[in-house]
């Protein structure tokens, strides 16, 4: 498949840069193709299917830690590239910040413009020829990002889709860090590291080794500093299962 660039105009006037890909893509190739720089730091933002709600209150949180520690260590920030939900959150504090930081957002093929986030920089747009659905591709997607960097997953809030895009970033052997009390999927795995009940789902992965909890209530400051040493330096944080407990 050829790795040409193509422009994604949206109502508001900006254009994105997008890539198309499937399985015999060479997906760091396609996304220098873009002009991204792979080979940094990545945040793979997790929380499809969140509530409205969950989001509205999370906005600051989002801007305090997601968009200025990206900013600041020259992140690319990847997630889900539909409208709606996190991305559009993600979005709206990023332009609030004026923040700079590639966003890369991962949808179907299938999309068309007004399917997708205006917010986003660049997009990949993926063929799910094997069934396997998106879930796969942003992680792959962050992982070729990444490059030989460090990568971490953040979860916020979540619903059902969530679980998928955290099994996939599981198995790409991210680190997981879950915001606790901030809903969803995020709260489930909070209570599974601290061994309360919690679904199943959550469980299964808590017993990865690879996830942790922060705690908001000790402040943006104190989620934005985690994050950064997540990204930094992993083997300084607590074990998983006392991480923001």
């Amino acid at each position: 498949m050829p790795l040409s660039r193509f422009p994604i105009p949206f109502d508001d006037g900006h254009v994105a840069l997008g890539v198309r890909a499937d399985p015999a893509t060479d997906l760091p190739r396609a996304l220098r193709a873009m002009g991204l720089t792979t080979g940094v730091p990545t945040i793979a933002a997790v929380g499809a299917g969140s509530r409205p709600a969950q989001l509205s209150r999370l906005g600051p949180l989002l801007e305090k830690v997601v968009t200025t520690v990206a900013e600041e260590l020259g992140a690319t920030v990847v997630g889900d590239g539909e409208r709606g939900g996190l991305a559009t959150a993600l979005g709206q504090a990023r332009r609030h910040k004026k923040a700079t930081f590639p966003f890369l957002g991962v949808a179907s093929d299938a999309a068309v413009a007004a399917d997708l986030d205006p917010a986003h920089t660049h997009f990949v747009l993926a063929a799910d020829d094997d069934g396997e659905g998106i879930a796969r591709w942003i992680a792959s997607a962050a992982t070729a990002v990444a490059g030989g960097n460090r990568s971490v997953a953040l979860a916020v809030a979540g619903g059902e889709p969530a679980w998928d895009d955290l099994a996939a970033h599981v198995r790409a052997g991210r680190l997981v860090m879950a915001v606790a009390r901030s809903g969803g999927v995020a709260d489930h795995l909070a209570a599974a590291l601290a061994n309360r009940p919690a679904d199943s789902r959550a469980h299964a992965l808590a017993g990865s080794g690879q996830v942790f909890a922060v705690d908001p209530g000790r402040g943006a400051g104190h989620v934005a500093d985690t994050l950064r040493t997540a990204l930094a330096r992993p083997d300084a944080l607590p074990p998983a299962r006392d991480a923001g407990q």
